[in-house]
């Protein structure tokens, strides 16, 4: 049985998840571009910037964002439980 919700589901979700995977890549991509270019190197502010970055990123502890984590994998188990939920309920009989 054809159901437009569920259908409009399905595409929203693939169009969110697609989006948000573009959008992080770009990002990350720029930034990366932009700190490794050769000029970069020479300049003061620059190099005082990459070295931040990497002291920062280095000082980055799993345990002080434990529990951030801890969420969004609590919230996938959810939205997973949620989805399987939703395929045995579209495969029941009528």
């Amino acid at each position: 049985m054809f159901d437009l919700f569920h259908l409009f589901r399905w595409l929203l979700g693939i169009v969110v998840t697609v989006y948000a995977t573009v959008i992080t890549i770009q990002s990350l991509w720029e930034w990366w571009v932009w700190l490794t270019r050769p000029e970069a190197g020479m300049e003061r502010p620059f190099s005082m910037l990459r070295r931040y970055v990497l002291v920062h990123g280095l000082r980055l502890r799993i345990i002080r964002f434990g529990g951030d984590l801890l969420v969004i994998v609590g919230l996938c188990v959810i939205f997973g439980l949620l989805m399987w939920a939703h395929a045995i309920v579209w495969s029941m009989p009528e």
